[in-house]
């Protein structure tokens, strides 16, 4: 199997398209696409845990930050 094929067995989370739906009370702004590249998708839960009023949460997972522009 070529490296450029995709497969479906595979767990990996690269090119991982999510979908946000809702404002989340006016903390997320709507209606656009944004592309982070090759940050990990706990940076955006971790982004997300602020945003409900988790307080104290330094790390999630594999983050290595928050999503400033969610």
């Amino acid at each position: 199997m070529a490296a450029a094929t995709r497969t479906a067995n595979r767990h990996t989370h690269s090119n991982l398209p999510l979908v946000l739906a809702g404002a989340g009370g006016g903390t997320l702004t709507p209606g656009r696409y944004v592309k982070h590249g090759s940050k990990p998708t706990s940076n955006l839960f971790l982004s997300m845990a602020d945003r409900m009023g988790i307080q104290g949460l330094e790390r999630f997972g594999d983050s290595t930050g928050r999503l400033g522009d969610v």
